[in-house]
């Protein structure tokens, strides 16, 4: 049944966003490839169509939105462990923090290919702004945070070491394709090196990508 009293009070607002993103997660969580339209998430959260209009104008928003959602949840993890004096911080331990993230939400990586390649195209400029800024702030924190841990980085590297990690793994997870349709390809004859654990081979490069970065001049991020 759909609820039709409207949201008033700023924490009500929240609240029915909040319904509205867990509703479309689960959807995509049963069926990412098909995310149809903006009446399946009302439904699945109880509410009027129009009411989500109220909150997202376009269903590759409300995608973006979930993106987001497991964006700033990945940058409090991170804060919290690079933040933590009391523990020893290792390239080892940041990159497995990093991939059972991504291990533990399938989604991430998934919809944060959908949200570079075609989503912006349906979202206004302003939604694609702000969540940019988000990102832009919390990169600069972790980044920030993660220097001090690290002191061979220079200023403004960890921020640049966090997006390649980012852009690493999003360009991993577009080769693997770890989909369903793209699975059953590859059991076929000819496919056999296709046929990788896509986890152990992201934990691999990152580990390289890390290195790589703490073994750079500390010029590096300065004139690049």
């Amino acid at each position: 049944m759909a609820i039709l009293h409207r949201a008033v009070q700023a924490e009500d607002k929240a609240a029915r966003r909040a319904a509205i993103l867990d509703s479309a997660e689960g959807l995509l969580s049963q069926d990412s490839e098909n995310f149809a339209s903006v009446a399946q998430v009302a439904e699945a959260a109880g509410l009027a169509k129009g009411t989500v209009y109220l909150y997202f104008e376009t269903k590759e928003e409300i995608i973006m939105a979930v993106h987001i959602r497991h964006s700033l949840t990945l940058f409090d993890r991170i804060d919290a462990i690079f933040a933590d004096p009391s523990t020893e911080l290792t390239v080892e331990r940041s990159i497995d923090s990093f991939c059972e993230f991504v291990a533990s939400t399938p989604l991430f990586l998934q919809l944060g290919c959908f949200c570079h390649l075609t989503a912006e195209r349906n979202i206004n400029l302003e939604v694609v702004y702000q969540f940019r800024l988000q990102i832009s702030t919390r990169l600069q924190k972790a980044g920030a945070l993660l220097e001090k841990r690290f002191p061979a980085l220079a200023p403004m590297a960890g921020m640049q070491l966090l997006h390649d990690t980012y852009a690493f793994a999003l360009g991993s997870w577009q080769l693997a394709e770890p989909t369903k349709p793209q699975d059953e390809i590859n059991q076929r004859p000819g496919m056999e090196y296709f046929r990788r654990d896509f986890y152990q081979d992201l934990r691999r490069g990152l580990l390289a990508l890390w290195r790589g970065h703490l073994q750079a001049p500390a010029t590096a991020a300065r004139d690049a």
